[in-house]
């Protein structure tokens, strides 16, 4: 039987390994994953990337989106949230974009 926190471990590495497919560059896993993010990686259009990974049926609390958006916004990058179903399934989820840049039609 596998715990929780291997079970973690195994979807964060498939997680890297499909962010690097996708062309993200620098890919990396954080260090124990007590922090808001567990991979940190640049996109291939050059955008800092801070991912959070959930498998099976975990998810994102509020209080973890809330530190995730709270890192990427301080580091001028991207939250983004990826959920792995064990079955070879990712579906990302971007949570906030902070470029300074303000979306038309918005004060």
């Amino acid at each position: 039987m596998v715990n929780s926190y291997r079970r973690g471990r195994i979807a964060e590495k498939k997680v890297v390994n499909w962010l690097k497919k996708l062309g993200f560059k620098n890919v990396r896993r954080s260090g124990g994953s007590r922090g808001p993010h567990d991979i940190y990686a640049v996109s291939p259009s050059g955008v800092k990337t801070y991912v959070q990974v959930k498998s099976y049926s975990a998810r994102l609390t509020k209080e973890e989106r809330r530190r995730l958006r709270n890192v990427a916004k301080k580091r001028k990058g991207f939250a983004a949230y990826v959920h792995y179903d064990g079955r070879g399934k990712f579906r990302m989820l971007p949570l906030g974009n902070w470029s300074g840049k303000r979306k038309k039609g918005r004060k």
